[in-house]
């Protein structure tokens, strides 16, 4: 006898989201270059603290999972295409170096590496993979304080590694719009920029290794995807508990609600 419907749809998605909340990604606990950029300092607070996670209405992480999807098939494209350059075969230097480690800095003593989506020919490249509300808004007002630290870390790390550096790129790719909506945006490469993200991010872990969570309430915030933060606590009003949200963000009205939600 088969398994009836409702109980193999409950295996399959058993699967799935078992496999999501495990991914390295979900499980990784130590900052990386990905979150420096974040524009709420308390929100680094919290990461920097490992502080328990409090929202307790966070959803199955099903967009980031298809992001990685992307990320590890454009890996494989570009892999390819090196094999296919004659540059190749005559010296064995890939065009494309694509998810390579680079250390990006020093926060409280410790190196911070994260996996480069590609360096090309002195230009590095960050994929992004957004929906349709995002991408519009990436498109008129460019990639926010985040994402384009990010890319500038990533530009120091691969300078550290001996490799010229002149500019920095996102690449927007949509998620579910046609591909020729995708949106490319760069910049040049700015050393000061990734030194000052490091800096800020050093010193809130020194805040907050020398205080524990009395530093919290000394840490601005910010209206960055409040509700899908991990520390987001509805209400409360102690921050060892959890954060209440940033009002511009969290207001039942705002204006932010459709990129947050």
């Amino acid at each position: 006898m088969s398994t009836p419907v409702d109980a193999l749809v409950a295996e399959l998605d058993g699967v799935i989201e078992s496999a999501i909340a495990n991914a390295p990604r979900s499980l990784q606990t130590r900052i990386g270059p990905s979150e420096m950029g974040i524009p709420c300092d308390l929100r680094l607070g919290y990461k920097l603290l490992g502080h328990p996670e409090t929202n307790a209405a966070r959803s199955v992480a099903w967009k980031p999972f298809v992001g990685t999807a992307v990320h590890d098939s454009l890996k494989l494209v570009f892999s390819f295409a090196n094999y296919a350059l004659p540059t190749w075969a005559e010296d064995g230097i890939p065009r494309y170096h694509v998810e390579e480690k680079v250390v990006v800095g020093q926060v409280n003593g410790d190196d911070i590496d994260g996996s480069c989506d590609m360096y090309v020919d002195g230009t590095v490249v960050d994929w992004k993979i957004v929906g349709g509300p995002s991408l519009r808004k990436y498109k008129a007002e460019g990639p926010g304080d985040q994402y384009r630290k990010q890319a500038h870390l990533y530009g120091w790390g691969w300078a550290q590694r001996g490799f010229p550096v002149e500019n920095v790129a996102v690449y927007f790719l949509p998620r579910d719009q046609e591909w020729r909506q995708r949106y490319f945006w760069s910049e040049p490469f700015d050393e000061a920029l990734a030194l000052e993200t490091v800096s800020k991010v050093d010193g809130i872990a020194k805040l907050v290794g020398a205080l524990g969570v009395r530093a919290l309430p000394l840490l601005r915030t910010a209206p960055a995807w409040c509700r899908s933060c991990p520390w987001l606590a509805p209400g409360s009003t102690d921050l060892a508990r959890g954060c209440p949200g940033h009002p511009d963000a969290t207001a039942p009205d705002s204006s932010l609600t459709s990129l947050i939600a």
